[in-house]
């Protein structure tokens, strides 16, 4: 009974651990993205490549990552946005059911 327990509860850690690190990692990578695009020589859809690269590279088990870019205004500043939708491994019943989403912008250096 104890063992089962404490065995649920190692899980439930893991599971926290692994997603709180797959969402700072995604974080940064679509932050990367989006300083990559919004270069004065590049485009949003560069930054989207750019941080559809990084995530499969640093991020193999996820499953189907979906990328999107653009600009938008934020507070009279034009802006590039790049959004990434990743699901995430699960260990037994625990974790999430849908996919986790995170978005980075940066000034676009063009205005």
């Amino acid at each position: 009974m104890l063992a089962g327990l404490v065995s649920v509860l190692v899980l439930a850690a893991a599971q926290l651990a692994l997603a709180l690190h797959l969402h700072n990692t995604a974080t940064a990578h679509v932050i990367e993205g989006a300083r990559y695009g919004a270069r004065a020589d590049s485009s949003p859809a560069a930054g989207a490549e750019r941080a559809r690269t990084l995530l499969g590279s640093s991020l193999p088990g996820t499953g189907g990552v979906s990328v999107t870019a653009g600009r938008t205004v934020v507070a009279g500043m034009e802006v590039v946005e790049v959004s990434a939708s990743l699901t995430m491994p699960v260990f037994g019943p625990f974790g999430p059911a849908e996919a986790m989403t995170v978005t980075g912008q940066a000034y676009a250096e063009d205005q």
